[in-house]
C-alpha cells in the first residue's frame, strides 16, 4: 500500500488534500454527481480491449503522463482517471472508464 499523495504537489498535507479536493470539485461540475470518498492508488481494469493497471504517480499505461487521481463516482457509474500529459502540473487530462474493475487497491489513510 501507498500513503496518499498527489503527484506534482509538494508533500504538505494541506497542499495535497487542497489539490485533491479542487480535483473532486472539478469533476463534480463536470459530471454531475460527487466522487465517492475512496482514495483509490491502483486501478486493474480492462481499457480498450487491454487488461491494465492504472497506478496513481506512475505513467498511463495507455495514453502516458503521470496519473494524479483515479475517483470512482459511485455503485455502477465509471472510474475516472485523471493525469498530467505534460510536464505543466496544471495541465490535466480525464480518462471515463467503465464501471467494473478486477481490483481496486486504496491508499493508506
Amino acid at each position: 500500500m501507498a500513503t496518499f499523495f498527489v503527484p506534482g504537489v509538494d508533500a504538505d498535507e494541506r497542499a495535497v488534500e487542497r489539490a485533491y479536493a479542487d480535483m473532486r470539485r472539478e469533476l463534480e461540475l463536470d459530471m454531475g454527481r460527487r466522487p465517492s470518498r475512496r482514495r483509490i492508488w491502483q486501478l486493474w481494469t480492462r481499457r480498450e480491449g487491454v487488461d491494465c493497471i492504472t497506478e496513481v504517480g506512475r505513467p498511463d499505461p495507455l495514453r502516458g503522463g503521470v496519473v494524479v487521481a483515479i475517483f470512482d463516482m459511485g455503485p455502477q457509474q465509471p472510474f475516472v482517471v485523471c493525469r498530467q500529459p505534460g510536464a505543466d502540473a496544471r495541465d490535466r487530462a480525464r480518462d471515463i472508464l467503465g464501471s467494473s474493475a478486477y481490483s481496486v487497491l486504496e491508499f493508506d489513510l
